[in-house]
């Protein structure tokens, strides 16, 4: 008789190929590669790893090879356990076949794929990897497209000149992952979506105690007061 929860432990084994990349057939179809500059702005970050890791309560970084831990945060998709369960789990000893298992995965997608596609090679690959005897069955949620502006785009170089303006410093480009309707408002405005981030890591975005550091907010305030400026000059001399 076949196990459930033995096929549910070798989907999951099979989820990933040596070199940790997300081993479904098509998965990473359309994925926008980064680009050697793109590579040098994260590089030039100041990053603490070790740092972050205490953060993050987490002992090491893991994931696809070939690139930092920055790169595959806010750039590579990713493929993740939430949870295995399966068979007799209680306190003693029980020698039984189970009768079911179940296996919760999520997926984070990066501009270039398609909601769409990846839960047909998703779909495709999980019922390959169950054997003969027992049944599958897979659903989805909701899915959140991914979307992602140029840094060369002109009304993110205002964004960038603004922010410096105020701050007085060189401005540094980061990725934030997260769900949301940008690429939907992209889609109907045929329009850059734009974020003006004034906040850090301990402001606790979304936590009970989330708060905010005024003197960034004011400075944001001002941000925004120069970018309306800029975007103004320089989509009057766009082509």
């Amino acid at each position: 008789m076949p196990n459930p929860a033995t096929a549910a432990a070798r989907l999951v084994a099979a989820l990933h190929d040596e070199h940790a990349r997300v081993a479904i057939p098509g998965f990473y179809d359309g994925v926008v590669e980064l680009t050697d500059r793109e590579r040098e702005l994260f590089a030039e970050l100041p990053f603490d790893e070790s740092q972050w890791l205490r953060t993050a309560k987490s002992y090491a970084t893991q994931g696809e090879a070939g690139y930092t831990t920055l790169e595959r945060v806010w750039a590579r998709p990713t493929a993740e356990v939430n949870g295995i369960g399966g068979g007799y789990q209680g306190p003693g000893s029980k020698t039984i076949v189970p009768s079911s298992a179940s296996v919760k995965l999520s997926f984070r997608l990066v501009a270039g794929q398609d909601p769409d596609h990846v839960e047909k090679a998703v779909r495709a690959w999980a019922e390959q990897q169950v054997p003969a005897g027992i049944r599958c069955e897979i659903t989805f949620s909701g899915a959140t497209r991914p979307c992602l502006t140029p840094l060369d785009h002109p009304a993110l170089q205002s964004v960038a000149r603004a922010m410096g303006r105020a701050f007085e410093k060189p401005v540094r480009f980061t990725r934030e992952g997260g769900s949301g309707p940008a690429a939907d408002l992209q889609d109907v405005l045929g329009a850059p979506v734009l974020f003006l981030g004034i906040s850090v890591p301990s402001d606790g975005w979304h936590a009970p105690n989330e708060k905010v550091e005024l003197d960034l907010l004011l400075k944001g305030v001002e941000t925004t007061a120069y970018l309306w400026g800029d975007l103004a000059e320089n989509w009057r001399h766009a082509p």
